[in-house]
């Protein structure tokens, strides 16, 4: 399994949501060896909840895209940049956050 990304409103009412079957965001993050942005994405955690607010989400946006920009896998790519499209709806949006899903 993977880390699941939902877009929630201030009830925790789920708006959409992107699975990750191939476990693409676990590899990003448990592997060591990719230096990942030091701000957001480092928090992500593969066995919990993050969860980042409309402050953050911009923040969140830039690293995504660098690490999409950056990386050499294919399913990565096109998964984080599906993520990176829910993360756009949801940074225009008050009183929405968007939620990580770990195993």
């Amino acid at each position: 399994m993977g880390i699941d990304t939902v877009w929630v409103n201030e009830k925790q009412e789920k708006i959409q949501a992107i699975f990750d079957p191939l476990g693409c965001l676990t590899s990003l993050a448990i592997d060591q060896s990719i230096a990942l942005p030091p701000i957001c994405m480092r928090f992500i955690d593969p066995w919990g909840v993050t969860v980042f607010n409309q402050r953050q989400i911009p923040v969140l946006l830039i690293e995504l895209a660098e690490v999409r920009s950056s990386s050499t896998d294919a399913e990565l790519s096109g998964h984080l940049e599906k993520v990176i499209r829910l993360a756009q709806q949801a940074v225009h949006s008050n009183h929405t956050y968007l939620k990580f899903l770990g195993d």
